[in-house]
Parts: structure tokens; C-alpha cells; sequence
């Protein structure tokens, strides 16, 4: 397997990508679970009910939005670093892909720092001679 610092990068924050998901749906759910809207409707006030269910809301769609596009693209970037030949671009990729998702979210700045660790290593390192 060529460029494995790259990729286990790539894995690290595919992974994180996959928790960021799974953190947005668990917080969607919350927000129409009956057992918590009964322990929020016995504890708190009517109008700290509708702020933590809007911030619920929220969070669930800046959580899962910068999630999937990090994960697809990050996917995309480890199946194009296999080969050798496109480096440079997936390096320019990933970098764009972290301060994109950065935009939709910043709660994605915390996996994708591992996208712009692999993109700067793929820009910056050398390539990789293939023996024939």
C-alpha cells in the first residue's frame, strides 16, 4: 500500500467523520424522544424547552451536513491517493475539503485537522518511485 501515512490520516478523520454523524443523528433523535421531552417539560421552563430544542435542531444539521461531505470526499481522496500519479491534486483536495467543511460548520474543524496534516504530507512530500 503506498502513501500509508496519507492514508491512515485519511482513516483517522473518516472515522471521526463517521462519529460527527452518528453524535448529529443521536442529537436529532433526542429532539423527538418522548422520554427526554417529558424530563425537559417536568424539569425546565417552557422557554428553556424551545431553546434546547432548537439548539438540538442545530446541532444535529451542523453535525451531520459537514460529516457526510467529509466522508465522501475523504473516501474519494483514499481511493485516488492508491495511485501514485495524483498526489497533488488529492493533496489540494483534502486541504479544500478541511477549511470547506470548516465554513458549514466548525465543529468540523476538530476531525478535519487530520485531512490538512495528509494534504500538506501529500503536497509536500516526495513522490514515490514505482520498481518495475
Amino acid at each position: 500500500m503506498k502513501r500509508m501515512v496519507e492514508n491512515v490520516f485519511n482513516i483517522i478523520d473518516v472515522v471521526g467523520n463517521v462519529l460527527m454523524i452518528g453524535t448529529g443523528l443521536v442529537f436529532l433523535f433526542l429532539k423527538n424522544n418522548d422520554a427526554f421531552l417529558s424530563y425537559l417539560d417536568a424539569n425546565w421552563t417552557k422557554s428553556q424547552n424551545d431553546y434546547t430544542l432548537d439548539e438540538l435542531s442545530q446541532a444535529g444539521t451542523m453535525f451531520i451536513l459537514p460529516g457526510i461531505i467529509g466522508l465522501v470526499l475523504g473516501i474519494l481522496a483514499i481511493y485516488l491517493s492508491k495511485n501514485n500519479r495524483d498526489r497533488k491534486i488529492v493533496g489540494w483536495m483534502l486541504l479544500v475539503i478541511s477549511v470547506g467543511s470548516c465554513f458549514v460548520s466548525l465543529f468540523a474543524a476538530i476531525p478535519n485537522l487530520f485531512y490538512m496534516i495528509a494534504g500538506i504530507i501529500m503536497l509536500v512530500g516526495n513522490p514515490k518511485k514505482i520498481r518495475a
